[in-house]
C-alpha cells in the first residue's frame, strides 16, 4: 500500500557518498520527491523529504552504499515525536480535551436583553427555578421557560429563549401597549403628566390645547364632545394623541468625606472548642475596641467522622480617620448615580436633554439633583 504524504509530516536528513547525483536521479526514477536538497561539500547533502519515504529513502541508501545520517523530524512529526516522549503530556492533553468538552455540555453564562425593570425579577426567576450558571444544556427546555415567563409577566409582548454555546439566552420584547378602542362610552382625554404640548392630534372630541400650551397633570386636553352639522353637540369618547415636553428630576446625596481605617496594633486572640451540639466558651468576649476588624480561623481536630474544631477569633483594633474627597469626583459620582435613577424609572423614553445642579449640605454633604427631558403621549381618556 503506498504511503500517505502529510505536508507537515517531513524529516531532514544527510545523504554522503560519491556520486550523489547518481543518488538524486535514483530518486526521481523511484518517484521519491525531495522537498529541499543543499550542498554541504562535494561528498554531502543535506535533503528534506515526507516523513512517509524515510523508510524507503533508507532503504535505497543502504542497497546502493550511501550513508544516511542525522534524520530529524521536523514540523508536525516534530511535536509528534516528542508527544510519544512525553507520555505524561499526551495524557494531559487528552484530559484536558475531556475536560472542554464536559464543560461545554453546560451553562456558563445568563444573558437577559431588553427586560428594563423586569431584568432584576426574570433572573431571579431563574435562580429560583435552578436555571442558570451550571445548568445542564439538555435539561433546559427552553419552550416550557418562554411559557412560564409569558405567563408570569403578561405585560410583555413575547420571550425568546435558546442557549447560544455556553451562555443561556432569555431575550425580552417589552412591546407598545394597545391603544384603547371607541366604544359606546364618553370620556375626556386627562393630562398624566405636566408639560409643554408639542403637537396635538384628535381623533375623537374637541381639542382643548394647542401647540406652545403649558399644561398640568389631570388638565382636559381633549374634550369628549363634538359640535355637529347642526351645532348641536354629542357626547363621545374622546380619542388623541398629545406629544409633550416632559421634565422629571431626581437628587442624590454623596458624603465629602471618605471614612479611612489603619490597624493600631493592639488585638485580642478568642479560642472556642466548636462542636454540632456545642460551643465552649459558648459567648466570646468581645474587646472594648471603639473600632476593629475581625479574623476568623477555623482549625480541623477530628476529621469529618468526628466534627470537631478550633474556632480562633481575632480582633485588631482600628482607627478611623475622615479624608476630604474631590469636589469634582463627587460631583461626577452624585450625578450618575441620579442620572442612573431616572433612566431606570423613564426606561420606555428617549432622554433628549439632562442638566445638573449642585448645593452643599452643612459643608459635609453634597447634593446633586440631575432634570431630564423627554417627549411623551401625556393624554389618557378617563370616563366621568
Amino acid at each position: 500500500m503506498k504511503s500517505v504524504r502529510l505536508p507537515l509530516c517531513t524529516h531532514r536528513f544527510t545523504i554522503s557518498g560519491l556520486n550523489l547525483e547518481r543518488f538524486m536521479n535514483t530518486m526521481q526514477k523511484s518517484e521519491v520527491p525531495l522537498l529541499s536538497v543543499t550542498r554541504k561539500d562535494m561528498r554531502t547533502l543535506e535533503c528534506e523529504c515526507y516523513s512517509a519515504d524515510l523508510q524507503t529513502i533508507q532503504s535505497i541508501a543502504q542497497e546502493k552504499g550511501w550513508r544516511l545520517t542525522d534524520a530529524q523530524p521536523l514540523k508536525l512529526s516534530a511535536f509528534i515525536k516528542g508527544l510519544i516522549k512525553r507520555p505524561g503530556l499526551i495524557v494531559g492533553l487528552v484530559l484536558t480535551v475531556v475536560m472542554v468538552v464536559t464543560l461545554l455540555q453546560y451553562v456558563w453564562f445568563v444573558d437577559i436583553n431588553d427586560a428594563g425593570s423586569y431584568s432584576a425579577d426574570i433572573s431571579n426567576w431563574l435562580k429560583a427555578e435552578n436555571i442558570g450558571v451550571g445548568t445542564y444544556k439538555n435539561q433546559i427546555d427552553a419552550t416550557r421557560i418562554e411559557r412560564e415567563l409569558t405567563y408570569r409577566y403578561p405585560d410583555v409582548a413575547w420571550f425568546h429563549v435558546y442557549v447560544y454555546n455556553v451562555t443561556l439566552v432569555v431575550d425580552v420584547s417589552i412591546g407598545v401597549p394597545m391603544p384603547q378602542l371607541q366604544t359606546g362610552e364618553i370620556g375626556d382625554v386627562i393630562a398624566t403628566h405636566n408639560g409643554i404640548v408639542q403637537s396635538v392630534e384628535v381623533f375623537a372630541g374637541t381639542s382643548q390645547v394647542k401647540a406652545g400650551d403649558i399644561v398640568q397633570k389631570g388638565q382636559v386636553l381633549i374634550s369628549g364632545t363634538e359640535r355637529g352639522r347642526d351645532e348641536q353637540l354629542t357626547s363621545v369618547l374622546a380619542r388623541g394623541v398629545v406629544i409633550a415636553r416632559c421634565w422629571e428630576s431626581q437628587t442624590v446625596q454623596m458624603p465629602m468625606h471618605d471614612t479611612m481605617s489603619e490597624e493600631t496594633g493592639n488585638s485580642s486572640l478568642i479560642t472556642q472548642i466548636c462542636t454540632p451540639w456545642i460551643t465552649y466558651p459558648q459567648e466570646a468576649l468581645i474587646p472594648e475596641f471603639l473600632a476593629y476588624n475581625t479574623y476568623i480561623d477555623q482549625i480541623p481536630i477530628g476529621g469529618s467522622f468526628f466534627p470537631v474544631y478550633l474556632k480562633e477569633t481575632e480582633y485588631k483594633e482600628v482607627s478611623m480617620e475622615y479624608e476630604a474627597r474631590d469636589v469634582e469626583e463627587v460631583k461626577t459620582e452624585a450625578s450618575d448615580a441620579a442620572l442612573q435613577l431616572l433612566k431606570t424609572k423613564l426606561y420606555k423614553y428617549d432622554i433628549i436633554d439632562k442638566w445638573s445642579d449642585y448645593c452643599m449640605i452643612e459643608g459635609t454633604t453634597l447634593a446633586a439633583t440631575v432634570t431630564v427631558e423627554w417627549q411623551m403621549d401625556i393624554g389618557d381618556t378617563k370616563s366621568p
